[in-house]
């Protein structure tokens, strides 16, 4: 238990109030007047009929000793708190005791975290890699949290954009193909040539149609052009894996749309029109089809009704994703077949979905999250209200869209069809900060290492940049800031976390140190302490609310904090040995909760630097 939530308690037993409430009354204290401080009396003056610092005052006089605490003063209305040495000592201890299991959670659920979900028919440009980066954050910050995640991509391969990338790849001539200089990635050709093919769509209706043939053979199935096209598509992401295992991005499992319509399809079908809240229209605009009536439901839509189910038999895009996600529930009998797809550099193999494989549990999830940008937020919402329509009121509260506003360069914006991406992958973001990151990295280390600790610098720093900003604000990337060494920057946290590792080596730690048992901490140690303390807290909240930019916050500050404990308290050269072992224990204890906290980011951190 966290100071603050022994102080809750504390509260909570003494007023009788709702333990929840209490924590949410608890901030730091104003310097010089105590360590946490409670606006508990604001909440309960009406309630006591007395002024909020009345009640703070009687407040006061009613609660519990307890070791944790030295004194209470009530100032005002609010209850400042002031921790004692024995808090203090207790918190390095735990730390030092849990190391890299500190703060970590017991949720026990299943979980779907499904992102990035690219179109196979392009690389990743940047508003891509902030979804994927988005997606491993939420899922690390999940399993750390206690959920077993399964980490799923749903791959478009009946798409038009796969059906117009194949039209390409069978008809255009070697004179109209892109030219490349060198060898290019698959996903870049395939990409380039798609922009190429949606050039001619606009001067030749005749490719046009065309196209739209390619893709009705696709959605049938079965024949030489549906394979063709699947292969080109997983061809396609294979390359973007390439990518995706740069920025140590992994995954479980590929869900293609392709065995969606011939696995579940169906069922799913049967499963909408049976369930009583979807109506099949007799007359009207919408004969035929099968509807829901969303009336209620989502108030202030111009199309109440929402078709699933179209009169020729098909199921709208909506209607595939409600499928879908009945599947992902569980609530579908049917399954998919697996087969292996890649083994990746964290040695676990991804499994893709195919019309003849082995059986895998996928699915049949307690929570589901979306890594969708936010202009898929209707759309989202819609599902969600379909699930509680079709009776499913505790899925539908447990359907998460994380939302993320656009990514971009300030040179560029970025539209697959246009090829306005060209030149600006993430495969070309991470190599110019490699380039970049090993200006940066002295010159006397030379060979494969300089290679190396300039290839996690750079993938610390551009992930950092990506995941210190809440996903629902627009992210502008500028290389000045992302390889600063000060600031608040991947490097500059690398940089703090190699320094503690390096002071724990120069004084031959062997083993976890032992904090004495007695101590007078300073100021400085008491504020370090008090904020890696806190750690248990932020990752409870950012799991819950799904937010990566507070695990951001919490490490840029917590690595601050440590620079000024670092600054004015001699470590190795301490006055005794009793502060030595006493500072020893909070630098191996900042070095487990900061290396926690980047490791929940994915930002590798160096042997050296």
């Amino acid at each position: 238990m966290s100071a603050k939530e022994q102080i809750a308690k504390i509260i909570s037993d003494a007023t009788g109030e709702d333990r929840k409430i209490c924590m949410k009354t608890l901030e730091m204290a104003e310097e010089g007047k105590g360590d946490i401080a409670s606006k508990i009396g604001f909440i309960l003056a009406k309630k006591m009929k007395m002024s909020p610092a009345q009640a703070a005052q009687e407040i006061e006089g009613t609660l519990e000793p307890h070791e944790w605490v030295e004194k209470t003063e009530a100032t005002g209305p609010y209850l400042n708190f002031f921790l004692s040495n024995a808090f203090y000592q207790e918190a390095v201890r735990k730390i030092n005791a849990l190391g890299n299991n500190y703060g970590r959670g017991n949720a026990n659920r299943k979980t779907i975290v499904e992102s990035p979900s690219v179109n196979p028919n392009k690389p990743w440009h940047i508003g891509h890699l902030r979804n994927a980066l988005l997606g491993d954050a939420s899922a690390n910050i999940l399993e750390f949290h206690g959920d077993n995640v399964q980490r799923m991509d749903y791959i478009d391969d009946l798409g038009l954009q796969v059906a117009q990338s194949l039209w390409g790849y069978l008809n255009l001539d070697e004179k109209d193909r892109p030219q490349f200089l060198g060898e290019e990635k698959p996903d870049h050709w395939i990409g380039a040539e798609y922009v190429k093919v949606a050039e001619k769509i606009e001067r030749e209706p005749l490719v046009k149609q065309s196209v739209k043939g390619i893709l009705r053979e696709m959605e049938n199935g079965g024949n030489k052009t549906a394979e063709k096209a699947r292969w080109l598509a997983e061809e396609c992401i294979k390359a973007q894996y390439e990518t995706a295992f740069a920025y140590g991005v992994y995954h479980d499992v590929l869900i293609c749309e392709s065995d969606i319509m011939r696995e579940i399809f169906s069922e799913g079908m049967e499963s909408l029109k049976g369930s009583g809240a979807v109506e099949h229209e007799k007359s009207g605009k919408n004969e035929g089809c099968w509807v829901a009536r969303m009336s209620g439901k989502m108030r202030g839509m111009t199309e109440p009704d929402k078709i699933l189910i179209r009169s020729n038999g098909t199921a709208t895009y909506t209607g595939k994703d409600v499928i879908f996600h009945l599947w992902k529930f569980g609530k579908l009998k049917g399954d998919f077949r697996y087969g292996e797809f890649v083994l990746q550099p964290n040695e676990e193999k991804a499994y893709i979905s195919k019309a003849r494989g082995i059986e895998r549990e996928y699915g049949n999830a307690d929570v589901l999250v979306n890594i969708i940008g936010v202009e898929q937020k209707y759309p989202q919402e819609v599902v969600r209200h379909l699930l509680d329509l079709l009776g499913y009121e505790k899925e539908a509260k447990k359907f998460i869209h994380l939302s993320y506003e656009h990514a971009w360069l300030p040179e560029a914006k970025f539209s697959g069809r246009k090829g306005t991406w060209l030149g600006y992958t993430a495969d070309e973001l991470l190599e110019e900060g490699k380039k970049r990151a090993l200006d940066k990295v002295k010159k006397e280390l030379t060979g494969n290492v300089r290679e190396e600790i300039a290839g996690q610098v750079a993938v610390g720093a551009i992930r950092y940049a990506f995941l210190k900003i809440a996903p629902e604000k627009k992210l502008v990337f500028k290389w000045n800031e992302v390889l600063s060494l000060e600031g608040d920057s991947g490097p500059y946290l690398q940089y703090a976390c190699v320094r503690a590792k390096r002071i724990l080596e120069k004084a031959g730690m062997e083993r976890e140190p032992e904090p004495p048992l007695k101590y007078e901490f300073n100021e400085t140690e008491k504020k370090l302490i008090k904020e890696l303390s806190e750690f248990p807290l932020v990752a409870g909240q950012a799991a819950e609310k799904l937010r990566p930019h507070m695990i951001s916050g919490y490490i840029y500050g917590l690595a601050n904090t440590f620079s000024k404990f670092y600054t004015t308290n001699p470590v190795l050269k301490a006055e005794t040995e009793n502060k030595k072992e006493m500072r020893l224990a909070m630098v191996a204890a900042f070095r487990d909760v900061l290396s926690i906290g980047l490791g929940i980011l994915g930002v590798p951190v160096p042997k050296k630097m």
